[in-house]
């Protein structure tokens, strides 16, 4: 089973710039009830139509909506509810990199330090000019580093086949792309690669002398009073996460057992719609964690490739032609769960989806629901 922790840039793209950007059309609707039920009634139907089970947390202007819809288990039919944890994959990156921003403005790291100057010997020697990659690079995914999540079949047929008791470490990841070429010369283009997140989680923890885990609950997680966000090996036993499904020639297989602890650093976090939702508005909107000159740093894309990369450090800024709209986000996708993270900023407005399947046949379910939450809250906003 191919994990694909790629960004999600299709989706957003093509509903954002199909439609009236939510500039809000005027509309008899804008009850608080009425749109709640409509939103409910959306996420119902997403599970008609095959998802398991999602989660929905949308708050703006004249929206304050948070449901579930679906099973958390679809072997015992416990129904989700918002209180559930969902595996959300590639969106703990920003979790990472708000982590290593905040380091970087305490003197503890440089943002342009190279990354030679933080990884032993017997790692830096096995990667191609690490000696030219600095720790923005592997935050913005500029280094040009092998992924070995998505170059290579080898590190998830062993995932899999090590089975769901092994406890990944992030040096675990190293042997998957060290000594592999460089897709291109460090700092010269763009290329998303998982590989990044664990050198930079390796980083973090010869700085601080601590866990990665340990980082980013004392300085995110707490800050933020996540109270249902677990970072791997936290979640170990703790119940209250759902289950994940994918389809595997036909067979729906249940991966739970694998992700219930998992902790590398290119995924990782475990947390429910509105925990998420309150982290994107916490380190946007509020000094909890980064303040004015972290967000600019978080917050600057390297605007290279072609097209230009609007990636920042752990976060994506997609201004949308016509309009003074910007919008900040984040998605992960891996084997039976998905999510997305999304602010616009000119309506301050946050959605957040999370999902518990993944791939054909769930992906056209997510999808939809999230053009018919766009479309709801083109309605509903005046």
């Amino acid at each position: 089973m191919k994990s694909v922790k790629q960004f999600w840039p299709v989706i957003l793209t093509s509903a954002l710039l199909g439609m009236s950007l939510l500039s809000g059309c005027n509309s008899n609707n804008s009850d608080d009830s009425t749109a709640n039920e409509q939103f409910q009634d959306a996420l119902e139907e997403a599970v008609s139509k095959g998802l398991p089970a999602v989660s929905v947390r949308v708050a703006g202007r004249n929206i304050d909506f948070s449901g579930s819809a679906g099973m958390s288990d679809l072997q015992t039919m416990e129904e989700a509810t918002v209180e559930h944890r969902f595996y959300v994959a590639s969106v703990g990156k920003t979790f990472v990199a708000a982590t290593l921003v905040q380091m970087a403005s305490e003197g503890l790291v440089g943002l342009d330090d190279r990354i030679t100057d933080w990884l032993p010997a017997e790692i830096a020697d096995r990667i191609p000019s690490g000696d030219q990659m600095t720790l923005r690079m592997l935050l913005n995914h500029t280094t040009g580093l092998f992924d070995f999540q998505n170059d290579s079949d080898a590190w998830d047929n062993d995932f899999f086949a090590s089975g769901p008791t092994r406890h990944w470490q992030q040096a675990d990841a190293l042997p998957y792309f060290l000594d592999q070429p460089l897709h291109f010369e460090p700092g010269s283009n763009y290329s998303y690669s998982n590989s990044n997140y664990i050198l930079a989680a390796l980083i973090i923890e010869r700085a601080s002398g601590a866990s990665l885990q340990s980082e980013i609950r004392n300085r995110i997680i707490e800050p933020l009073g996540l109270e249902n966000t677990l970072q791997g090996h936290e979640a170990e036993g703790i119940p209250g996460l759902v289950h994940g499904y994918v389809d595997d020639e036909g067979q729906t297989f249940d991966v739970y057992p694998w992700y219930s602890h998992f902790g590398l650093a290119d995924g990782g976090i475990q947390t429910t719609a509105d925990d998420l939702a309150d982290f994107i508005l916490g380190i946007l909107r509020t000094d909890l964690v980064l303040d004015d000159a972290m967000r600019a740093e978080m917050l600057q894309p390297s605007l290279l490739g072609a097209p230009a990369s609007n990636y920042g450090l752990g976060i994506k800024i997609t201004p949308i032609a016509g309009s003074d709209e910007v919008v900040y986000s984040h998605s992960g996708k891996d084997p039976g769960y998905q999510a997305e993270m999304l602010y616009f900023q000119e309506k301050d407005t946050v959605i957040i989806l999370c999902a518990n399947g993944s791939f054909d046949p769930y992906d056209t379910a997510a999808q939809e629901l999230l053009l018919k939450i766009y479309q709801l809250l083109e309605e509903l906003q005046d």
